[in-house]
């Protein structure tokens, strides 16, 4: 058995029960390539250790082979050949696709079409965009972590508030390494009750910037996408940036809208005088909507790593704040328009 070393998630006894469920009620009479769609890595695959270890519980000697970071051309040639090699044993192959590039995965696609019969794929992909010639093969399983359950875990693990924890799950889409990196690096000790957990200062800063720009100019917030980039620069960073941005302009546009008053879980963590900020903004529906569209559509190419890496940090960052202020701006003022 091949594993990778355990880590110190508080997330490491969380899977998904119904796959795990459908699994063992359907084995062995199971398609060999299964694509496990959900954007949390750890989910997945603390399922899949959960099915070796139940087969092993049934007497079932299987080989659980985990390729989900630094994949290259010389582990692909590794993992086609163990793929191959004769064995009475069961072999089931985790295989992020995620991080696969067009030469590995064209070098592995065969061996993902038509496994042996001893073996058992487990691809995990955190988006739908996937080969037709693999799609067409294999079972489809969304696997994504129930909100309730971690957010269960955080209350009792940390002793986040209920609002806190609503915030972070909502706000990283339910993905257990965001949350994990997030907790990390943009919370600390409360000062005021050692008990408890707050959000990062900077983290804070930032956003109370965006809502308050009469008392900030573009050089206040040139220097706090340097200092993020200084202080926090990683693509788990960038990432969870570009979501907790998305979530913010998201209850920025429904503050307009008493019937949502209730769902706005950023400005309700985050900003207790958030209405005192709000009646600054002159959203236009329309022109709002359409800005903030294409300027996510822009970013979510960064959601992949390797895309991310090839470009320089620190023009990311600046591009990605100066961005959100420069739309923040026209609005705050009134100076929009739909050819933005």
């Amino acid at each position: 058995m091949i594993l990778k070393e355990k880590s110190n998630s508080i997330f490491n006894d969380l899977y998904d029960e119904d796959f795990f469920n459908y699994f063992i009620k359907n084995f062995p009479n199971l398609n060999r390539t299964n694509i496990l769609f959900g954007n949390s890595l750890i989910y997945k695959l603390n399922t899949v250790k959960r099915i070796d270890e139940y087969l092993n519980t049934k007497n079932m000697k299987t080989e659980l082979v985990i390729m989900d970071n630094n994949v290259s051309m010389d582990k692909i040639r590794y993992l086609i050949n163990f793929v191959n090699l004769k064995s009475n044993n069961l072999k089931l192959i985790f295989l992020d696709l995620d991080i696969l590039n067009i030469y590995s995965l064209n070098s592995i696609l065969k061996t993902i079409e038509e496994p042996p019969s001893n073996v058992m794929f487990f691809l995990s992909k955190s988006n739908y965009f996937i080969l037709p010639t693999i799609l067409s093969r294999a079972s489809k399983f969304n696997v994504i972590p129930k909100t309730e359950r971690i957010i269960d875990l955080l209350i009792k693990k940390y002793h986040f508030t209920l609002n806190m924890s609503e915030f972070i799950v909502f706000g990283l889409n339910n993905s257990l390494e965001d949350i994990d990196y997030f907790i990390s690096n943009f919370t600390n000790i409360s000062k005021k009750m050692k008990s408890s957990v707050e959000i990062n200062e900077d983290f804070y800063n930032l956003f109370r910037m965006f809502l308050n720009l009469k008392d900030y100019n573009i050089n206040d917030f040139l220097d706090i996408s340097e200092m993020l980039y200084k202080k926090y620069e990683s693509f788990f960073t960038f990432k969870i940036l570009i979501k907790f941005i998305s979530l913010f302009f998201r209850d920025l546009f429904i503050s307009f809208y008493n019937d949502y008053f209730k769902q706005k879980i950023f400005f309700k963590m985050i900003f207790k005088e958030w209405e005192d900020y709000i009646i600054n903004f002159k959203i236009d529906n329309n022109s709002f909507l359409l800005k903030i569209s294409e300027f996510l559509n822009k970013l979510a190419m960064f959601n992949n790593k390797q895309i991310y890496m090839k470009f320089n940090k620190k023009i990311l960052y600046t591009f990605l704040i100066l961005n959100v202020y420069e739309i923040l701006r026209d609005f705050y003022y009134g100076n929009y328009n739909l050819n933005y």
